[in-house]
């Protein structure tokens, strides 16, 4: 009987392990990249490989990516996903993947976090321990190139330097003043083995001076000469000049702007309470004389100042007329008044042209309408992406060439919400605004899908692991029914045997009560030990079902 229990508890165990024994492999995502250790330059792959039902991944790093998805019948699945950048210096790059997957038998999502580091290193450095063959014959060139280079890759003078060298270029000529006496001549070889001379402080003649620079490679034999042509002018370009490069009066407030060395009259009023002013001048040539500058007295009305340029030969002269208006108090008064008006209205216009110019006159979206509609007033917005998009078309539009937009949040867009943010400048007076635009991207639908599979997942699930309890139950029903009836005929089988062992007694009794009928009858028993039975025990025992034989017991 034991033995009979101790089966179908083992049978029980079996089918619930098979049961719920449903997560053969939990979700999973790993990282991998095609090389650890590149050089500058080197392409490097970087592969995502996912394993489950739905995912939500996010790659930063040296690349950036966002892998948000899942499977349409909320079913496993394997997905690779592939991603490339090329080092452009040497250092040490990270990958880095982190977020959650969940498999389909999953009862939680399960964390993943990921990081794979790539050494880069420069081109010229010979990381092999073994090198081909391939690779020294390439070193050989590089290196004989190297021990045969005789070019400069700089060559100039000090000052009046020229400008357009090429390192192919071996003639340069240049024109200096006559009040350059000396330069000094620089020079940087491309091989810094290779050597230079010619180069330092030379004295000029009046006339063409010839200079050459002499380079000799690394290996000594081959050689480059690179010559400068260097005329030191006859005569001081400046002698007959005599032009202003600036000019003005001080006090500063009431200075006047616009000075071009060809215009050689000015106009400019003052208030009444300044007596004095101070006239400066610059001449283009530091030779030349200039007459009529310093302080002046002013006379209330007219002032007429002139300034009087001579030239380095003494043959050029240039006088600057300076007609300066020293105001009368009462007409002071009233320009005054009339600049206050005046600044009043430009004040007003300034303010008019600041609305007009204060930022955005409308944000567009292509393919999509912002809610509400756009208002420059209205400083937040929304907007439901129905695509898989990792960057909007945002076209701003501004009110005028001063607006400078900047957009911030626009990249690597991810599933759900986003923000985008819009920064307006203007220029002419250094205002901000900020917009901002709450992008939700991929529709809530997809997301309604997604869960509505799960759910249906899950139900499924439950439906499944019934079915199998209730065949479980059956099966123990079973063979319960079973065992029963097995004891019930093992049961029957030792009444039987019992019921026989009895009628053998019942046949021994009744042979005993005909021996003493007829000992009676030959007067051996006397009445003291008469036997009197109030039923006859000739009857044999009755079978009554599961019950018979018992009345002997």
């Amino acid at each position: 009987m034991k033995t009979k229990y101790k089966i179908i508890v083992s049978l029980i165990i079996l089918l619930l392990a098979l049961t719920f024994n449903s997560k053969v492999k939990a979700a999973s995502a790993s990282l991998s990249v095609s090389s650890t250790s590149v050089t500058v330059g080197t392409k490097v792959t970087v592969t995502t490989t996912i394993k489950g039902a739905a995912w939500d991944l996010d790659l930063k790093g040296a690349v950036v990516a966002n892998y948000a998805d899942s499977t349409a019948d909320a079913e496993d699945t394997t997905k690779k996903e592939t991603i490339s950048f090329t080092p452009k210096k040497a250092g040490k790059y990270t990958v880095t993947l982190t977020g959650n997957v969940t498999g389909t038998n999953d009862r939680a999502s399960t964390p993943i976090s990921v990081t794979k580091t790539i050494t880069v290193k420069d081109k010229s450095t010979n990381n092999n321990t073994t090198s081909d063959t391939d690779d020294n014959t390439t070193n050989d060139a590089n290196n004989n190139a190297l021990l045969k280079d005789a070019t400069l890759k700089n060559l100039g003078i000090k000052p009046n330097d020229f400008s357009g060298f090429r390192k192919a270029t071996t003639s340069y000529s240049v024109s200096v003043p006559k009040n350059v006496e000396k330069i000094s001549i620089y020079a940087t070889p491309t091989n810094p083995k290779a050597t230079v001379s010619g180069t330092g402080t030379k004295s000029l003649q009046i006339g063409k001076n010839t200079f050459n620079v002499k380079v000799v490679a690394e290996d000594k034999k081959t050689t480059k000469t690179y010559t400068l042509t260097i005329t030191r002018k006859n005569e001081d370009e400046n002698a007959s000049d005599a032009t202003l490069t600036n000019l003005g009066i001080r006090p500063k407030e009431y200075d006047f702007t616009g000075f071009k060395t060809g215009t050689t009259s000015y106009n400019v009023s003052v208030p009444n309470d300044i007596e004095k002013i101070t006239i400066y001048a610059t001449a283009k040539s530091d030779k030349a004389t200039i007459s009529g500058i310093g302080s002046k007295t002013l006379n209330v009305g007219a002032n007429k100042c002139e300034v009087k340029v001579t030239s380095q030969d003494k043959k050029t002269t240039k006088i600057y007329t300076i007609n300066v208006t020293r105001k009368e108090k009462v007409e002071e008064e009233e320009k005054e008044e009339k600049d206050d008006e005046k600044e009043e209205e430009e004040d007003n216009n300034i303010a008019t042209e600041n609305e007009k110019e204060e930022g955005l006159k409308n944000i567009e979206i292509k393919g999509y309408n912002l809610s509400p509609a756009f208002s420059k007033d209205v400083y937040s917005y929304k907007i439901d992406v129905t695509e898989d998009l990792q960057k909007l078309d945002i076209i701003p539009e501004t009110t005028s060439d001063n607006i400078e937009v900047e957009v911030a949040g626009n990249e690597n867009l991810k599933n759900g919400e986003n923000i985008i943010t819009l920064i307006v400048q203007n220029k002419k007076d250094n205002t901000i605004e900020t917009y901002q635009i709450n992008a939700n991207i991929g529709n809530q639908k997809a997301g309604a899908e997604t869960k509505d599979s799960k759910s249906s997942f899950i139900k499924k699930e439950w439906i499944i692991m019934g079915a199998i309890l209730v065949i479980v139950v059956i099966l123990i029903l079973f063979l319960v029914k079973r065992l029963r009836n097995n004891e019930d005929d093992e049961e029957d089988e030792d009444e039987e045997d019992e019921y026989e062992e009895l009628y053998e007694d019942d046949d021994e009794y009744e042979q005993s009560n005909s021996s003493s009928d007829d000992l009676r009858k030959i007067g051996l028993f006397d009445q003291t030990n008469k036997i009197e039975f109030d039923e006859p025990i000739d009857e044999k025992p009755r079978n009554h079902g599961k019950h018979k034989g018992k009345r002997f017991k």
